[in-house]
This record gives C-alpha cells, structure tokens and sequence, in this order.
C-alpha cells in the first residue's frame, strides 16, 4: 500500500509539471503570425496538456483514498478552494483546445492558420490566467498536506 502511494504521488507530480510545462509551452509558442510548425506543436502541447490534466485529476483522486482518506478532503477548505481553481482553469481552457482543434484542417493541408489580433490577444489572455491560476493552486496543495484545518 505504500509503495502504490509514492507510485501514485509521483505520477500526480509529474502529471503537475507536464500541465504546467505545456501550458507554459504554449504561451511562448503563441506568436500573432503562427508558422505552421509552430501551429501543429501549438496543437501537441494542447494536447498533453489535455492528458496530463485527466491523470493529474485521476491521481489526485487516488490520493484521497491511498492518502488521509476521503473525509478529511471533504471537510478541508483547502481542498474546496483547489478543487475550484481545477474548474476554473479547465473551463478557460476549453476555448483555446477548440481553437487549436479548429486549425487541424489547415495544418493538415500545411497551412498556418491566420490569427485575428483580437483573437490572438484573447488567446493570449486565456493563457495567462490559466498560469496564473496554476501557480496559486499548490499553495492550497501545501495547505492540506500540512494539516492546518
């Protein structure tokens, strides 16, 4: 039972940095003219961040039951708090994978997609506050683990 738990805390936290690590990927490679080589890597880090989020969320679950059990999360406001930045930043998120996802045609056909500057500035925005939002949540993550209620 232990070892599952270091195996799975492990997987959480590497799951932690490829999150962070595309989405600071994609934040630099977001240029207002995209090449086209920058647009397919724009999608691949899209989608590893996709994935890494479903482990770091499956994992994070794990946790719980391996862990200090499904009740003292349930009851710890830290808990609350970091499960809703997950929400939020998920939720921004979904409108750049649509927009990534939406250029597949176009890279296919080698084609960069053509960016509006306001829809670049918006992207770019999107990008940042989901950052920003990442950076804060392990502040909650440190709160828990360190039993302060």
């Amino acid at each position: 039972m232990i070892a599952e738990g270091i195996v799975v805390a492990w997987i959480h936290y590497m799951s932690v940095m490829l999150v962070l690590g595309a989405l600071l990927g994609e934040h630099l490679l977001l240029k207002p003219q995209l090449t086209l080589a920058g647009a397919k890597t724009l999608q691949r880090l899209d989608l590893l961040y996709g994935i890494s989020a479903t482990v770091l969320l499956i994992t994070g679950i794990m946790r719980m039951y391996l862990e200090k059990g499904v009740d003292y999360y349930l009851h710890h406001g830290a808990f609350h708090i970091l499960i809703t930045l997950f929400v939020l930043i998920g939720a921004i998120s979904i409108y750049p994978t649509i927009v990534f996802r939406r250029w597949s045609a176009d890279t296919r056909a080698g084609n960069a997609p053509q960016l509006e500057p306001s829809m670049y500035r918006r992207l770019q925005m999107m990008l940042r506050a989901e950052l920003t939002l990442l950076l804060i949540a392990p502040l909650f993550a440190a709160w828990m683990a360190h039993a302060l209620l």
